[in-house]
């Protein structure tokens, strides 16, 4: 798996705010450097997507020319994911393939859940669907 250089910047930074997932996931992942032309591509779309984070938008433009799938949950990105015709997973989404996969067993994925959803401060809809599925 690979991150753009901001995305990787915003995990560092979220581990050291005390985010232990983020340390052991981060450990799993290469940084992609953008090229020239790729940082260029990536504030044309900051222009015309402002509502977007860099990492965001750093990582559309790596997917765009790496064709690369795209990870995320932030609402307003995967809408504009859609419009730029790039394929993307959203958490539960993600959580569901980790299920369907055997990648982990219900109980570590029901683990997985609780964690993210109290670093997170946040709920996520489809648990008992993943969990039981």
């Amino acid at each position: 798996m690979h991150v753009a250089p901001a995305v990787y910047r915003e995990s560092v930074q979220a581990e050291r705010l005390g985010f232990i997932l983020i340390a052991s996931t981060r450990e799993a992942v290469g940084v992609l450097p953008l090229t020239a032309s790729e940082s260029q591509q990536a504030e044309r779309l900051s222009r015309l997507y402002p509502q977007l984070g860099s990492g965001e938008i750093e990582s559309f433009v790596l997917a765009q020319t790496h064709r690369l799938l795209c990870l995320t949950n932030d609402r307003q990105a995967k809408t504009v994911a859609r419009a730029l015709g790039l394929p993307y997973l959203d958490l539960e989404e993600m959580l569901r393939a980790l299920k369907t996969r055997a990648l982990l067993t219900t109980e570590a994925l029901s683990r997985m859940i609780a964690e993210i959803e109290e670093q997170d401060h946040t709920r996520i809809p489809a648990k008992d669907q993943i969990l039981g599925s």
